[in-house]
């Protein structure tokens, strides 16, 4: 009795100002246990840390589920060290939440890895943790100048690990916490969101379901977030259940109800996790469910809530949240979190990053460049060196200059030693427009150089500051939106061209008429992705299973599309009228007439692979990937559909769009994925345009496009001109000859 009182005490102390109330009266030591490993890649530091020059700290932190209590905590720091410090007294000290937890030193470290464990005390983590790590020591030589120098430099690789044992809690039944515990926006375990239906689903289900995943996947952001789908049978965790009242679910029966239900309950299969239930009689009803629950903002111990007709605002092209403005230049300051990545403190720190996401069709023409204006500021100390400092710019992972500290020039230099002001603290710089991507990263580093005499507490000063000003912006005002689609690079990078309407209000979602879980967890996934993309939910998304009673609802809309080769019924009527066809549960490529071959070649379509796709599509038994066509049932209009040999491979889709390598490697309108060569992509058919161009510009597009159709037209025109002037001029000579 005792050991269970001070258990319980235990856990209310440890979640008393960071969560949800717990149920005391469960026996805890019943409860599930999870074996979890976080690694610094897992936590955002994918090179590691390293230790160089003067830099003497560095951290990072890690969150875990709110309703995990950890049991047992052990650390596993790989470490690489300059084999100078094999003598030295340093040791890197490390701190969990400000408590020191060990010391490793030094000098039993080398230039090959070395692995060393810890134990953490587990009172000591929480669900926000800040892990710490500090050089100490008494050595003068830690005076060291040039970071550029390899002979004093500390590695904690990317592979060191957190191995974490913990227990799950009982946390109340209560609409007020959502969305915990069904997803925790501190889990960094990626613990996947659990989505359960009956057996049979309806398309208002899927497309209420679909709305809430790319809520998720606003909130998650550049995390990302995974989905686990079960139909008919209840997980053994948290879950989100969508049904229709009185339906039954494995051990649940879903409570009757006239109006949409929200309700949080006991999971029959273990009452320590919990079911929030989304229950409706139609489509108004549950899509009005989910949009209340996204609105969050539910009294303290609300169990269950009726709700009441939801309206959601639509759309216009363009206006997701999260793409930057082309209507005016962007300070610089907007794109980071709230100011606070434009102030470097001291020599040693990280780079200033600011990221921002575009429309991927975002045009200029060939030459015309997006101005970076950057204004900034070096620190004025005189033990600085002016000559060897230099502010560096880089784009999306690409070079763009060096920015001295003051200006260069002949004259410049004789100004300043006549001791004028010849201080460069702006610069413009060009950013070409195919180094604009979907999603986008400016890092600016203040590297700055102390003078060889400058004495050694100078360079170690943490109170100098080096600024980009909030004057610093970016401008896009001279772009026009304008593309060549189909282009699957679009739609892993920003869900384009449906995320033209952020809200889906023109996308159609296809299944087939009964979708396995495989198919609508990829179809989740999707979503969460559009939803990361935008910052927008796709409230007004429509869900089409099987074949329409009629193709009106095929019409006017872009279409996405889920399916695997098995849906041979499905496949067909999808694929019908396509550069695409399904034979023997296998995907094809229809071949081209000598006619079309010359058509497309006119046309200046030159770089088509259809061949090779049909070669491709046909060696490889076991894939998955993306293909995409102008819809069959309206012009203008994208169908993008992920396909797999099986669900199996269908459900690796997910993760292969977190692969950077895979991510990139996606492009055209046909890209097959397997395990053994990664994304391999294809051009079948010719692009269409799509977006807007002045009259004028969009004449001399065609031009360029259609560059041999225009030689030939160019040809044809001149002969027949040439001809008529010929003509013209014979009969004037046999007049005059007659004449005479």
């Amino acid at each position: 009795m005792l050991k269970r009182l001070l258990t319980v005490t235990v856990v209310a102390i440890s979640v008393w100002f960071c969560g949800p109330v717990f149920a005391a009266e469960e026996d805890l030591t019943a409860t599930p246990h999870y074996r979890n490993t976080m690694t610094l890649a897992d936590m955002g530091l994918t090179q590691g840390i390293v230790f160089r020059g003067g830099q003497m700290d560095a951290g990072v932190g890690f969150s875990l589920p709110i309703d995990q209590l950890v049991t047992q905590a052990q650390m596993t720091l790989d470490l690489r060290a300059s084999d100078s410090l094999l003598g030295s007294d340093m040791a890197l000290r490390i701190r969990v939440n400000g408590q020191v937890i060990g010391a490793i030193p030094l000098s039993s470290v080398n230039e090959q890895k070395t692995s060393y464990q810890l134990n953490v005390p587990a009172l000591l983590v929480s669900s926000r943790n800040t892990v710490s790590f500090s050089l100490a020591s008494d050595d003068q030589s830690l005076c060291y100048q040039d970071e550029g120098s390899q002979s004093q430099q500390i590695e904690i690789l990317s592979s060191s690990k957190l191995q974490l044992n913990a227990q799950q809690l009982d946390i109340a039944a209560d609409l007020h916490y959502f969305p915990q515990p069904f997803w925790d926006v501190q889990d960094m375990l990626d613990t996947p969101i659990r989505f359960v239906f009956a057996d049979k689903v309806t398309p208002s289900q899927v497309s209420a379901a679909a709305a809430l995943s790319s809520w998720f996947g606003v909130q998650a952001s550049y995390r990302g977030v995974s989905f686990d789908v079960s139909k008919g049978q209840l997980p053994m965790s948290n879950a989100i259940v969508f049904g229709m009242p009185g339906e039954k679910i494995g051990r649940l029966t879903l409570p009757q109800t006239d109006k949409p239900l929200l309700q949080v309950v006991p999971n029959p299969m273990d009452p320590l996790y919990k079911l929030l239930l989304v229950v409706a009689n139609d489509d108004a009803g549950i899509r009005s469910a989910v949009h209340r629950l996204t609105r969050q903002n539910f009294a303290m111990q609300t169990v269950q809530y009726i709700v009441e007709h939801q309206t959601t605002a639509q759309s216009a092209p363009y206006d997701a949240p999260r793409w930057i403005s082309t209507s005016a230049p962007v300070p610089l300051s907007e794109l980071s979190s709230q100011g606070e990545n434009m102030v470097a403190k001291g020599i040693w720190h990280n780079s200033l990053d600011f990221s921002f996401r575009a429309a991927p069709d975002l045009f200029l023409w060939d030459g015309e460049t997006i101005p970076l204006n950057i204004d900034y500021r070096f620190p004025a100390d005189s033990w600085i060196d002016p000559e060897q400092s230099f502010l560096n710019v880089v784009f999306n992972g690409q070079f763009l200059d060096d920015l001295p500290v003051n200006k260069r020039g002949v004259l410049e230099q004789l100004w300043r030693r006549l001791g004028g002001d010849a201080r460069q603290e702006a610069a413009q710089l060009p950013i070409q427009p195919y180094m604009i991507y979907g999603d986008n990263q400016l890092s600016l580093y203040f590297n700055v150089k102390p003078q060889a005499d400058a004495p050694c507490g100078a360079a170690l000063d943490s109170n100098i500051r080096s600024r980009i000003q909030n004057s610093s912006t970016i401008d896009l005002t001279e772009t026009q939106h304008f593309s060549l689609l189909p282009n699957l690079s679009f739609f892993v990078g920003a869900s384009f061209p449906f995320s033209r309407l952020a809200d889906y209000s023109q996308t159609l979602l296809w299944l087939p008429s009964e979708p396995t879980a495989a198919q609508l967890q990829t179809l989740f996934s999707l979503n969460a992705r559009s939803g990361a993309a935008t910052g927008t939910a796709i409230f007004r998304n429509q869900v089409l299973l099987g074949a329409p009673t009629n193709n009106s609802v095929l019409e006017g809309k872009d279409i996405l599309a889920v399916s695997s080769m098995v849906e041979t019924r499905f496949n067909r009527l999808l694929m019908s009228n396509t550069p695409f066809h399904e034979r023997d549960n296998t995907l094809h490529v229809h071949p081209q007439s000598w006619s079309a071959k010359l058509l497309t070649w006119l046309q200046g379509h030159w770089g088509l692979t259809a061949l090779e796709a049909e070669r491709y599509f046909s060696s490889n038994e076991v894939w998955r990937g993306f293909i995409s066509f102008e819809s069959p049932w309206s012009e203008k209009r994208t169908v993008v559909v992920a396909t797999a040999t099986s669900d199996e491979q269908l459900m690796k889709i997910e993760h292969d769009l977190k692969v950077l390598s895979i991510n990139a490697a996606i492009r055209g309108d046909a890209t097959v994925i397997t395990d053994e060569n990664g994304a391999t992509s294809f051009n079948v058919a010719p692009q269409f345009p799509s977006g807007q161009l002045p009259w004028y510009k969009m004449a001399i597009w065609y031009a360029n496009q259609h560059s041999a159709v225009f030689a030939l037209l160019t040809l044809f025109i001149s002969l027949i001109l040439g001809l008529a002037v010929y003509r013209r001029l014979e009969r004037k000579a046999e007049q005059r000859l007659n004449e005479a």
